[in-house]
């Protein structure tokens, strides 16, 4: 039990952290807990589709180098964001609640922290509490700070017209360069796998100010209807 709720704890508290930037007007749970659930389906999907790929490709995915490292950071990028793109999409992305910028950050959190709570429950229950602790300091924020990336770009997508496709490819594609960049650096298992704390931090203070942003173009939106 005690693993079990260090696995599970980091993306409870990413995900309420999220949802005190929706207080003005907040999301239903309902819709909440069915991203966040969809999310982590999403987390063995993925597993399985990577396991596929790297295979059919005859990549050595556990300890890559060189060029090789590249592409599987990049493959785990647009497969995992790829998923949760999907999750959000398909559970939310049309409903009548999805109405506002914000909405798009905090949907995509969710399903990116059900992603982060699977696959955490299985690094953990593996590995034990030190892989617990350091995944709760960089990979679970890791994936809520793609999440939010992904879900401002979403959001102002759903209000574009015409160039909601464009918002959409571009939140997606961010979303997964960060993360194969994230990714690239643990995955070497070198000095440079430091690089990885200011680049969480650099996430963090990006979700921040796209929060603030989102904020600010729906409250332009509801002061102009």
């Amino acid at each position: 039990m005690p693993l079990v709720a260090l696995a599970v704890a980091p993306g409870l508290f990413w995900l309420w952290y999220f949802l005190q930037r929706d207080r003005l007007r907040p999301e239903p749970r309902y819709l909440v807990r069915r991203v966040f659930l969809l999310g982590g389906l999403a987390a063995p999907m993925a597993g399985l589709v990577q396991f596929g790929v790297f295979r059919a490709a005859g990549l050595h995915h556990q300890q890559p180098g060189g060029w090789e490292l590249v592409i599987v950071a990049a493959l785990i990028g647009v497969i995992e964001e790829g998923l949760k793109f999907a999750a959000v999409f398909v559970g939310v992305y049309r409903n009548a609640e999805f109405n506002e910028v914000l909405d798009g950050i905090i949907y995509m959190v969710a399903a990116s922290l059900g992603f982060a709570t699977v696959e955490n429950l299985v690094y953990v229950l593996q590995g034990g509490a030190s892989i617990g602790v350091v995944r709760a300091l960089l990979s679970v924020p890791g994936h809520a700070f793609f999440g939010a990336l992904m879900g401002f770009y979403m959001g102002v997508a759903k209000f574009a017209g015409p160039r909601e496709n464009r918002w959409l490819v571009r939140g997606f594609a961010l979303a997964a360069f960060a993360h194969a960049a994230f990714d690239a650096v643990l995955l070497g298992r070198t000095v440079l796998g430091l690089a990885v704390i200011p680049i969480v931090l650099i996430l963090w203070q990006r979700a921040v100010v796209h929060s603030r942003e989102a904020l600010a173009l729906d409250n332009q939106r509801m002061g102009g209807a």
